[in-house]
This record gives structure tokens, sequence and C-alpha cells, in this order.
């Protein structure tokens, strides 16, 4: 592996002022991967409402998906190692070596992971990195209506998601770092008076 590639962190930025809950995202995942009924790789939640009646109420939506932490607590716990990271950043699940004890599940404190039923093995977001290794989009990104997803290399100052933070580095911020995971994931604020929300996100 050359050092040009070893320097490469895929992430994911999302825009929560430009979500509209379409779901879009949501069913992109499920038709690339072949997601199994029953099971969600991505998720988008409602939030709120925020604030006091009646004039200062807001609400927001928040997509939630695996985190691609850099310190993940789902790779201490797994008793075959089957969860793992790549040298990109993005962590994966081995299903060859899953057997489905979910504790990934219960450690993953962002509600990231699910059992699938019929295979009994735990699936999740994978960033569509088949996509991004060719230099292409994931199938959220590419699929949102509102443009609110952006991935791709945030150590090349001159990808996309890059300079889109660049412009709106005021807003960012990660879920629940109180768990020292590092999350690769990063959202921008969706308007004043949500941050405590959006930092109190836990499990469902």
């Amino acid at each position: 592996m050359s050092d040009t590639k070893k320097n490469v962190h895929y992430t994911l930025l999302i825009d929560l002022d430009k979500c509209t809950g379409c779901q879009a995202c949501s069913v992109a995942c499920k038709m690339e991967n072949n997601v199994d009924l029953g099971v969600f790789w991505n998720r988008v939640k409602r939030m709120g409402p925020v604030g006091q009646f009646p004039d200062n109420l807001e609400m927001f939506y928040f997509p939630n998906q695996c985190m691609h932490c850099e310190e993940p607590t789902c790779i201490e716990v797994c008793p075959t190692k089957a969860t793992y990271k790549t040298d990109t950043g993005v962590v994966l699940v081995d299903a060859d070596r899953c057997f489905g004890c979910q504790y990934c599940i219960w450690a993953c404190p962002y509600d990231a992971r699910t059992l699938n039923p019929n295979t009994k093995t735990v699936e999740k977001c994978i960033m569509c990195v088949h996509l991004l290794e060719k230099g292409e989009k994931p199938m959220c990104v590419y699929t949102c209506t509102t443009q609110c997803r952006y991935a791709g290399d945030i150590n090349d100052p001159d990808s996309e998601i890059s300079q889109y933070l660049a412009k709106h580095k005021d807003r960012q911020f990660k879920i629940h770092p109180e768990f020292k995971n590092n999350p690769s994931v990063i959202y921008l604020m969706p308007r004043k008076g949500a941050e405590t929300l959006c930092k109190s996100i836990a499990r469902s």
C-alpha cells in the first residue's frame, strides 16, 4: 500500500440544516446493499420539538448510521474479531466470523447495528466503501434530495467534504464525545438552540 493510500480517511458529513427527513438515504442504502427486510443500516429520526411554544419551537431530522469511530468499542468487545477497521477508517463486519452474539450491538452507543433475523449476523452501514474506493459517492450521498450529505477523504483538502466543512466549521460537532470513541461522522448543527438535544441522542 502506498503512503498516499495510508493517509486516506473516509468519513461522512451531514448538514442537519438541510435534512428534510425524506428517507431517500434509507431507501437507497437498502437497495444498493441488498439489505433485508427488518434491517436498517441508515435511519432518519425526527428530533424535537425544541424551544418554547409558540414562537421559538423547532424540530429537525437526524440521520443516524455507523459512526465509523477511530476508537470503536464494537471492535474491543467482538470475541471473534468479526468487526474490524480498514486502513481508510471504515469499520466493517466479516459475516463469516460473526455468530450473532450481539456484544457489539450492546457496546455501540449510537444505535447503529442490527441483528439480521435471517442470517443471524450483525449488519451496519459500510459507508459504501466499494463505491468510495472507485472514486464514487456512497449511495445515500448520491440520492440525497437536499444535498445534506457529503462523503470522501477528510484528509484531502481538495475533496468536496473537506471544502464544505471548511466553510461551515463553526457548526460542526460529533455526538456522544463522552464515550471517547471519536466518531468519524461529522454533523453540522441545524440551528441555534438544538445543540444540547443533538449531543444527548442515545440509543433507542
